[in-house]
């Protein structure tokens, strides 16, 4: 017998989920381990449910001994199941379960031999997911009890358990017929005069505690008559109250029943309510004992609660790690040198490899200003700041920096430096909480719900194929296992946040970059490229070419230098990024993987739509990135904001361009025209004056914008014939910026430019070869359009249709890139060799001939081709 089961005073999910599970389990009976809520017993007793045509029977109307399959659904706890745990033991006992409480997995004490865990706001939420892959047909009725199960474990959508794919279910739901009338009607229930009298109670008995962050509140009250589901007022209080959890004793006839709800992850109150003999999962849990004062319980329960509630962070949660630090007898103007070039305002000062103190840029300025250059720094340091351990929390850190003023806190393992918190890393972490909790004072519209936009798990396994999603939980994996953190940065994280899916993938991990890289190549039978200087490595696998680096800090020697390189945090290696929407990453790690992490503002940046430089000295450090700024602009649809396009115009006005090597001037620019339409991108480019850095003498005009229209229109029109030819449309773009140019200053503009080789030669070609083929397509024959354009690259046809003027030359163009391109003979010299013919001048005449017949359509197969030789060439 196969049994379809759920936990103990079964609610909506679960029963749903029963009902879900039977279209998989056709042959299985359903039947309920105990008592259920009073709404689902209300709902059972319906017309809803007898429009089901199903049955749910009680565990005493089963025979234990006959079961060989168990399904459990929305529970993964035996405590939780009733009398249906006295035969888990059984060897022959097959078991198959689904829950929605993936944090729960380590108390979880059932063994199955199949499982389907998955971290969503209900368990009805994996079976809707399941029967819509599988497209099996639901009926309104079905659809209704479906949606009563998400709704009730997600409070309707607003709780913070709530995930996307729970409002997708829901959606689905409707489609297929859901009424939400009767979905209203059953979770919509007055409160009695009794139960408002105990709710009234319950307030006023009612205690709060802050611990470690979380704030719970403890009541109590006393019934001598049974009150039935007592649980729906511990909803009612922790809606109403700005709490983070909620205990309620109450004892009623002789029993104290203790019911638990949580919205945090810090308060698992499963777990808390585990040495009360009580159960359930991380957000609702109840338990019941014998006659116990209620002040007992109360007081066990306090000391339970500081036991169990752990800080949600850390200081080893925030720090930044690793830290620049100087050393004692390093003198006071080095020690400005190198906050500068790192961009610190304080560092912490070591004698040896011991942390002694901290030295502030203020106090630096005011020793450089008093003539101490030369002094030690050790003279100037504070050696009595206040320090933390990795493991103080991080209301205690709070506390401290507060207090004591301290702009910045050591974080020391025995005497060595692991790390620093500064005010930002605290305000931010404080700010992600509050947002976490919700209650950050954000409109509606503006706050990013937890699941949806600070985990992107589920977006991540959603937009990348299985092997790369599986590539990079492996990752995560294998950090954690090394002692390193590892990360997902860049533009396939930006690319997420907009919605799309980039396998432009880049690993940073914080830690040695290298000997990770090299430890995963052989776990995945990779090669790998080492470049050791820049701390990196390329992996390529069978499916995907990636990038592993160590994360990294930058500074530049002089305007528009190559950078220098060191290894440094994942918060100092965002820093040396572009723009604020390619700062974002995603932690790997296996406890937080698909955790973002967003320092500076970029998921708000790809909200705005708006590019964003870090700071302002990014154009002088790197004035590529004045292309770039207008390259994710124009591509993306972004503004560029007032501030960043203030920067590009001075940049432009200092000549920086100047100092930057041809190549990296080159690169950017063909990436600019290769991803974005030319015409908005040249406007661009004129509108911050850069185009003169292409050459002095090149300026924007109504005729150049003229002629770029019309080669990007080609472009996209042979684009369209889907020949399977690469043409580079940059290529094509330079020929139209530089062919009014006179000869020597186009080769003067390709040579400052260092385009490569090829490029050059084909630009060239390009501009010279054009009008000479113009004026041989005017009225050209079939054979003369053939004879004239075969020999030429396919970019300089393309470039010469565009700068056409009548359409004789454009129809000639098209006729040969359509059909007359792929004409050639199907015979070769070796089939002339056996139809007697001896090698020699003789082949070429046949072969034109050949042609020519086949273009003039005298020819189609090779039988043709045959028959034609031998009469032409008796």
């Amino acid at each position: 017998m196969e049994i379809i089961t759920t936990h103990i005073n079964a609610d909506f999910d679960a029963v749903a989920s029963m009902i879900a599970a039977k279209k998989y389990y056709p042959k299985a009976v359903m039947a309920f381990p105990s008592s259920q809520e009073k709404s689902v017993r209300e709902f059972i007793s319906s017309s809803q449910f007898s429009q089901l045509g199903i049955e749910i029977k009680g565990i005493r109307d089963v025979s234990l001994s006959d079961i060989t399959k168990l399904i459990l659904v929305d529970v993964n706890s035996s405590k939780r199941i009733g009398g249906f745990s006295e035969i888990l033991r059984r060897k022959d006992l097959v078991v198959h379960l689904y829950d929605h409480h993936a944090a729960d997995r380590d108390a979880a004490d059932i063994k199955p031999h199949k499982s389907i865990i998955q971290n969503v706001g209900a368990t009805t939420t994996i079976f809707m997911e399941m029967l819509r892959k599988d497209k099996v047909a639901l009926s309104p009725a079905e659809a209704t009890i479906f949606m009563l199960g998400i709704y009730e474990e997600t409070g309707s959508l607003i709780f913070p358990s709530t995930t996307v794919r729970d409002i997708e279910a829901a959606a689905y739901l409707l489609k297929n017929g859901a009424n939400l009338n009767v979905v209203s009607s059953f979770l919509s229930r007055a409160i009695s005069t009794e139960e408002i009298e105990l709710l009234n109670e319950l307030i006023h008995s009612a205690k709060d505690y802050l611990i470690h962050e979380a704030r719970v509140k403890v009541a109590k009250a006393s019934r001598d008559n049974y009150i039935g589901d007592i649980s729906y007022l511990a909803h009612k209080i922790l809606d109403v109250k700005d709490i983070d959890a909620i205990f309620l004793i109450i004892r009623m006839e002789d029993r104290i029943n203790i019911i638990a709800r949580s919205n945090v992850a810090e308060v698992d109150v499963s777990e808390i309510l585990e040495p009360f003999g009580g159960g359930g999962h991380h957000a609702a849990a109840s338990a019941s004992l014998g006659s116990v004062p209620l002040e007992d319980i109360e007081e066990r329960l306090l000391k339970v609660l500081n036991e169990k509630i752990h800080p949600s962070k850390t200081a080893k949660d925030i720090m930044t790690s690793p830290v620049k630090t100087i050393l004692w007898n390093n003198s006071v103007a080095f020690t400005e040198k190198m906050m500068t070039r790192f961009g610190v305002n304080a560092l912490p000062v070591l004698k040896g490899s011991n942390y002694l103190g901290i030295i502030s840029r203020e106090v630096i300025e005011k020793a450089l200003f008093h003539g101490f250059g030369k002094s030690r720094v050790s003279e100037f340091c504070t050696t009595d700041a206040q320090t933390v351990t990795p493991s103080t929390p991080l209301n205690i850190v709070e506390q401290m920096m507060v207090e004591q003023n301290q702009r910045i806190m050591p974080v020391l393992d025995g005497n060595k430096v692991a790390g620093v918190i500064t005010r930002t890393d605290l305000m931010r972490s404080l700010y992600e909480s509050l947002i976490r909790k919700g209650r950050v004072g954000l409109d509606e519209a503006s706050r990013e719900k937890p699941s949806a936009g600070r985990n992107l798990a589920s977006t991540m396994k959603s937009k990348f194929p299985s092997e790369v999603f599986n590539l990079l939980v492996l990752v995560g994996e294998l950090a954690e296992n090394s002692g390193f953190s590892a990360y997902l940065v860049g533009g396939s994280v930006r690319d997420l946040k907009r919605g799309e899916a980039n396998l432009d993938i880049d690993i940073v991990v914080e830690g040695n970059g290298i000997v990770f890289a090299q430890n995963l190549a052989k776990q995945l039978n990779a090669r790998i490229t080492v470049h050791k200087r820049f701390g990196t490595a390329v992996l390529v696998t069978d499916f995907l070419k990636f990038d592993v680096a160590t994360a990294r800090t930058e500074y530049y020697k002089s305007p528009a230098a190559l950078p220098q390189v060191e290894i440094s945090s994942i918060k100092k290696d965002l820093y040396r990024r572009d723009f604020t929407i390619n700062t974002l990453a995603v932690l790997l790690n296996p406890k937080k993987f698909g955790q973002l992490i967003d320092f500076f503002g970029g998921q708000r940046d790809i909200k705005e739509k708006t590019i964003r430089v870090l700071h302002n000295l990014s154009f002088i450090e790197d004035p590529t990135r004045v292309f770039r700024a207008i390259r994710f602009s124009e591509r993306f649809g972004f503004n560029i904001s007032k501030h960043t396009a203030a920067l590009m115009k001075a940049a432009a006005k200092i000549d920086l361009f100047e100092k930057l090597s041809g190549t990296r001037l080159y690169d950017e620019l063909s990436l600019l025209f290769h991803e974005t339409e030319p015409v908005k991108a040249l406007k661009r480019l004129s509108e911050f004056d850069l185009l003169r850095f292409i050459h002095p003498d090149l300026k924007m005009t109504s005729v150049l914008l003229q002629k770029i229209e019309a080669v990007y229109e080609v472009y996209s029109w042979f684009n369209l014939l889907y020949l399977n030819d690469k043409i580079n449309k940059s290529d094509l773009v330079f020929m139209t910026l530089l062919e009014e140019l006179p000869r020597d200053d186009i080769k003067q503009a390709l040579d400052r430019l260092q385009v490569p080789p090829k490029a050059k030669k084909e630009i060239i070609a390009g501009i010279e070869k054009s009008p000479n083929i113009l004026k041989k397509l005017a009225n050209a024959s079939v054979s003369e359009i053939y004879y004239t354009l075969i020999p030429v690259s396919l970019p300089t046809i393309l470039f010469a249709m565009a700068k056409a003027k009548g359409s004789g030359e454009k129809k000639a163009i098209s006729l040969f890139l359509v059909k007359l391109r792929g004409v050639r003979p199907e015979i070769s010299g070796k089939d002339l060799k056996a139809l007697g013919y001896k090698a020699g001048p003789i082949y070429k005449k046949i072969f034109r001939a050949v042609i020519e017949a086949r273009l003039e359509d005298l020819v189609k197969s090779r039988e043709d081709e045959v028959s034609f030789i031998k009469k032409m060439f008796p």
